[in-house]
C-alpha cells in the first residue's frame, strides 16, 4: 500500500480501514482493540511513573521519539476500534470537544 497524505482524521480512519480491509483484518468490534489501547497507555505512561514534573518535561524530551510511536501506534488503534464500532472519528471529536469546552470554560468563567 503506497503512502498516501493524510490530513484529516476521517482520511486517516479510511485508510487505517482500507489496510485492515487489505490485510483481511475483521471489522468486527473486538475487546482486543481497548486492550490494545490499554498497552499503548501503560507502554508510555511507564517511563514517567514515579517522576517529578521536572523529571517528566526532561524524560518527554529525550524519549521524544517513544512518545512519538506511542501516540501513532494509539491513533491507529482507535482508528480501527472506531471502524470496528462504526463511529466517525471526526463526529465523535467533535462531540467531545463541545462538551469538553463547554465544561471548562464554565469552570474557567467561576473563578475570580
Amino acid at each position: 500500500m503506497e503512502e498516501q497524505p493524510v490530513t484529516t482524521m476521517k482520511q486517516a480512519q479510511q485508510l487505517v480501514k482500507q489496510f485492515a480491509l487489505m490485510n483481511q483484518w475483521s471489522d468486527a468490534p473486538t475487546i482486543d482493540k481497548f486492550d490494545h489501547l490499554h498497552e499503548e497507555l501503560i507502554e508510555m505512561s511507564k517511563h514517567l511513573r514515579y517522576k517529578s514534573e521536572a523529571e517528566r518535561i526532561q524524560c518527554t524530551k529525550e524519549k521524544k521519539e517513544i512518545f512519538v510511536d506511542g501516540i501513532g501506534d494509539l491513533f491507529f488503534a482507535l482508528c480501527r476500534l472506531a471502524n470496528q464500532l462504526d463511529i466517525d472519528i471526526e463526529e465523535a471529536f467533535k462531540t467531545a470537544r463541545k462538551e469538553v469546552f463547554r465544561k471548562y470554560n464554565q469552570k474557567s468563567e467561576r473563578k475570580p
